[in-house]
């Protein structure tokens, strides 16, 4: 799933020019190229973490800016970075000092398929561009996340959570994205 998350985000950031990068996204206050840095600071940290970091090294790696002058190569770095830590033999076994608090490491690279999925709708947003995700791991993703609904805008990482609008009847990827904080009809 991991690979299929991060297919859609690349999908997208191949659209992602200097002319471009300072557009908005549904992320407040984030342009183009911050949510992308936000991204690679994020597979980053989970390979650190895998690698055994700190808490307080994880968050140092998450709040640093990692594009430099080429942003995809930036991504496909911090990509090569976590498929080496997850590869590592009870990498993806061992509790991990995540900032929401300590998890497998396997939970810790399932939030990178949530990251690179919503942000890649994210980033078809502010470039505008084919916003549509892959239907698969829309599915799989609200499998992972829709029983923490209650509790899921107070985390601190997916906006105010669900707005409360939408029901069984509305598309299944408008019901995650809304989980996620986001509003897709607006």
């Amino acid at each position: 799933m991991l690979n299929a998350a991060r297919a859609e985000f690349h999908r997208r950031l191949l659209h992602l020019t200097p002319d471009n990068s300072g557009a908005a996204t549904p992320c407040p206050e984030w342009t183009a190229l911050d949510l992308v840095n936000h991204v690679v600071a994020g597979d980053r940290m989970a390979a650190d973490l895998l690698d055994g970091a700190t808490a307080e090294a994880a968050v140092a790696t998450l709040r640093a800016q990692w594009l430099g002058d080429d942003p995809l190569a930036a991504f496909t770095s911090a990509g090569t970075d976590l498929d080496r830590a997850i590869a590592v033999p009870g990498a993806l076994d061992a509790i991990v000092p995540h900032p929401v608090g300590p998890v497998p490491g396997h939970q810790a690279v399932t939030f990178r398929v949530t990251e690179h999925l919503v942000h890649a709708w994210d980033l078809a947003r502010a470039l505008d561009l084919d916003d549509t995700l892959d239907p698969e791991l829309v599915e799989h993703t609200w499998e992972t996340l829709h029983g923490m609904a209650a509790v899921i805008g107070t985390l601190g990482i997916f906006g105010t959570g669900p707005s409360g609008t939408l029901d069984e009847t509305s598309p299944l990827q408008d019901r995650l994205l809304d989980l996620l904080g986001r509003r897709p009809g607006a």
